[in-house]
């Protein structure tokens, strides 16, 4: 299972796919956190969480109907392991930047003693631009391997 290494998964993803025993790993940690979401506690909530739920559900939605298509739609082979192992490390990826993104500024509201006790709108802005560009990133791998994959 990769964490990081995004560019030795495609290469062993185009020199054979993944087993089904490869791909569970991945598989049940998507499962896993996604299940995990559901717990975890929240207080009050306001119309820029509403929204940014929302916003998440569409993107999802949307997303992975793009990447599907990244991958050569019904024309193309192994979306499924490729979604979830590239997505995966994507994602790895991803919550490291979006940490720093976070951190950053609020730290800086914080210390100016701007923060919010709510989710505000540019929270919920920071996170949808982050969730769309993560799907982007997302398929521009899964196309390059698609491509990369049909040249072998």
């Amino acid at each position: 299972m990769y964490f990081l290494r995004i560019e030795q998964l495609k290469d062993q993803m185009i020199a054979r796919p993944l087993s089904e025993r490869e791909l569970l790993p991945y598989l049940l940690v998507f499962v896993g956190l996604t299940a995990a979401l559901g717990f975890i506690p929240g207080g009050s909530l306001n119309s820029w969480d509403h929204l940014g739920t929302g916003l998440s559900v569409i993107l999802a939605v949307l997303g992975t109907m793009w990447i599907y298509r990244q991958n050569g739609g019904a024309a193309g082979h192994f979306f499924l392991q490729r979604y979830l192992a590239v997505r995966w490390v994507v994602g790895i990826r991803w919550t490291v930047g979006i940490l720093i993104v976070f951190f950053l500024p609020f730290t800086a509201l914080s210390l100016l003693g701007i923060e919010s006790e709510v989710t505000t709108w540019y929270e919920s802005t920071t996170i949808a631009v982050a969730e769309l560009l993560m799907y982007w990133r997302i398929g521009s791998h899964v196309s390059d391997l698609a491509l990369r994959a049909e040249s072998v």
